[in-house]
């Protein structure tokens, strides 16, 4: 099922295609909940620990990017449901 989301080169079946169109909304919402909680670790560490800012930056800018992927793929596969 997690290849038939995040993946645009799987032909999954019908069963599997469904779980992942109901899949979409929840690794949306986990994506957004993870970026705010990054969101207040690098608010709070700004200019105290530069190290640990620093590293939640770069993962923030990842989980930005997978939220970004999320959302086109669930819009992908609601599109061929």
């Amino acid at each position: 099922m997690l290849d038939a989301f995040w993946r645009t080169r799987f032909e999954p079946s019908a069963r599997i295609h469904e779980a992942a169109r109901e899949y979409g909304p929840y690794a949306i919402a986990c994506l957004v909940a993870i970026a705010a909680e990054l969101a207040v670790v690098i608010a709070v560490t700004v200019g105290r620990t530069d190290v640990v800012a620093a590293i939640a930056a770069l993962v923030e800018a990842f989980v930005g990017w997978s939220l970004w992927w999320a959302v086109v793929r669930t819009r992908a596969i609601r599109r061929t449901s």
